[in-house]
């Protein structure tokens, strides 16, 4: 009988048996075939290396079996017929070659200016740099050598060419490319040095000669250079330089890192403001040890005197439509021993007060009456609430806030396709009839948004003329405005129909800032009377041509007399208010 009990029993592999199999064997052959790849590459870039290295000592014991007064590059200094860049292949590898060979000034006697023989080309250094890519990785390879002459150094027929590159503030800047050409001698010259940690570049050994032209530049920096005579710049004010044999000819140059300007036109705006004028705590949204008292906020009074510190919190300010933040007015009564601070934040909340990165100043706090916003991010921020921080060293005393006004725009009427032309205020010479030629000085033409957006601008002092039947009305931040280097601004600037006369007044104080709701008044055969803006500044159009009393006044300043201001066409009257 066939004995169901005594049968063998049959198996095999269940599915999740297989997939733990493949599993392990992808794990341990993915991670050698890495381990096998990641051979490969440092075998394929040790071969390129020893490449590289073959390739330079090769090329180097080439250099040195040349004469010393043969050791040069094409359009080099020292001249010679070594080119400064070419492609060469060994082993199936392709290597970009570069070859710098440059004078070197031994500091055993001496270097630069204190050279005790004057001669600053004591011997020349070779470098030789190879370049290539494995694996989409570039590499670099590079030897140095000096050269030295079998007889004593000496300048016959060549001289040294200085150049100083400095920033804004005029303080020395490294790594500078500075470019030598010079295209009327025979060989021609055309080669680039970077300045050292001192500023300088140095060309020693270039052939005496004249119309040396030296061009300055880096990525992300404004540029200098010398240039030649030529129509519509017929006298330039830094021209070729010419070297001097066995002298030192210096040039200096300045650049410095470019700021992003940006310009929107407007004629019009509708401005909104929130008021707090604390005749009750309605729009306190949170508070903690103060109180409300004869339409002032102030520390609270614990029956023996005032607590030494207080906060409080207006209600959320979220305005719709929203174009830019403004200005806050703080006016406040701050008796000796105590203090009033403004901060900014999102919320009720303290850990969500804006950053200093995003508002200036805002951890510190505002003591000032005018608190400009205007560049606080509507998007990042389109709600503001503002915060009152009291204190005091004395119980007896107590700041006391009479009322806060936050003030916005809502819209601004843009101008689009309204061309204006801006004008820098460096000038790099003059023209056939002694007019000067400014370095920069350009039309553009606004977007559908009615703005001109600049990028890579170099530092200056630009001027925006408006023409098209327009004048200025307003300029904030100012015109002209002196943009800084590695700056991002932006210039508003409102529009108003042209006339024959009109006078823009400038209000600031000693620091230069502007000194917002000044009274302005103009007294002539016409009398009138205006208010400064946020920028501090105040506009009287279609005015007779005819000398006026100008009266600045503002509370906390002295007031100012202009007496017998000449108006005849445009005139732009700044006016400094002292404490």
């Amino acid at each position: 009988m066939f004995n169901l009990g005594s049968a063998k029993k049959i198996s095999g592999f269940s599915l999740i048996e297989v997939l733990v199999v493949i599993g392990i064997t992808v794990l341990v052959f993915g991670g050698l075939f890495a381990s096998f790849e990641y051979s490969l590459q440092l075998i394929a870039q040790s071969r390129a290396k020893v490449s590289a290295l073959s390739l330079a000592t090769d090329r180097l014991e080439y250099i040195r079996s040349l004469p010393y007064n043969n050791v040069g590059t094409v359009l080099g200094i020292p001249s010679g017929n070594i080119p400064q860049n070419r492609t060469v292949s060994l082993n199936g590898i392709q290597f970009s070659e570069r070859v710098l060979i440059e004078y070197f000034d031994d500091p055993a006697d001496g270097l630069g200016g204190l050279d005790s023989n004057g001669i600053l080309s004591d011997y020349k250094k070779v470098k030789i740099e190879y370049e290539w890519e494995i694996y989409d990785l570039p590499r670099t390879f590079s030897l140095i050598s000096t050269i030295i002459p079998r007889s004593i150094e000496t300048t016959a027929g060549g001289g040294t060419l200085r150049v100083n590159v400095f920033d804004a503030a005029v303080a020395p800047l490294s790594g500078i490319d500075v470019r030598l050409l010079n295209i009327t001698i025979i060989p021609n010259v055309d080669v680039t040095r970077q300045t050292d940690a001192t500023g300088v570049a140095y060309f020693t050994g270039a052939p005496a000669a004249a119309n040396y032209e030296i061009f300055v530049s880096e990525t992300g920096y404004s540029s200098d250079q010398t240039r030649k005579p030529v129509p519509g710049l017929e006298n330039p004010n830094t021209l070729p330089v010419a070297v001097l044999e066995s002298d030192v000819s210096t040039m200096n140059f300045q650049v410095d890192r470019l700021s992003g300007l940006t310009i929107d036109v407007y004629d019009s705006e509708v401005i909104n403001e929130e008021t707090e004028l604390f005749n009750d705590t309605l729009n306190l949204a949170a508070s903690s040890s103060v109180l409300v008292d004869s339409g002032n906020l102030t520390l609270a009074h614990n029956g023996f005197g005032y607590d030494l510190i207080g906060t409080a919190y207006l209600s959320p300010v979220t305005p719709s439509p929203l174009r830019l933040w403004g200005v806050l007015e703080f006016n406040t009564a701050i008796p000796a021993q105590t203090d009033a601070r403004i901060r900014f934040y999102t919320s009720t909340n303290t850990a969500d007060l804006i950053p200093d990165s995003d508002l200036p100043g805002n951890a510190a706090g505002f003591v000032a009456r005018f608190i400009d916003i205007s560049a606080l991010d509507t998007v990042a921020y389109p709600t503001l609430v503002v915060g009152v921080n009291l204190s005091t060293t004395n119980p007896l005393v107590t700041p006391q806030v009479a009322d806060i006004s936050l003030a916005y725009i809502e819209s601004r009427n843009m101008l689009a396709g309204h061309t204006l032309n801006l004008r820098g205020n460096k000038v790099i010479g003059t023209n056939a009839s002694a007019v000067p030629v400014y370095k920069y000085h350009q039309d553009h033409t606004t977007t559908g948004s009615g703005r001109i957006i600049l990028a890579g601008m170099e530092w200056d002092s630009y001027t925006v003329n408006l023409g098209g039947g327009l004048m200025l009305r307003e300029a904030c931040l100012s015109n002209p405005y002196s943009l800084s280097p590695n700056d991002e601004v932006i210039l508003s600037v409102r529009t108003a129909p042209a006339s024959s006369n009109n006078l823009r007044v400038e209000v600031v104080d000693p620091a230069g800032n502007p000194v917002i709701d000044a009274t302005v008044e103009l007294n002539g055969t016409i009398d009138s009377i205006s208010q400064t803006s946020w920028c501090g500044q105040a506009y009287f159009g279609s005015l007779l041509a005819e000398t006026y009393d100008l009266e600045v006044s503002a509370p906390g300043f002295t007031t100012q007399i202009i007496s017998s201001l000449a108006i005849s066409g445009t005139v732009v009257q700044q006016v400094v208010l002292v404490p």
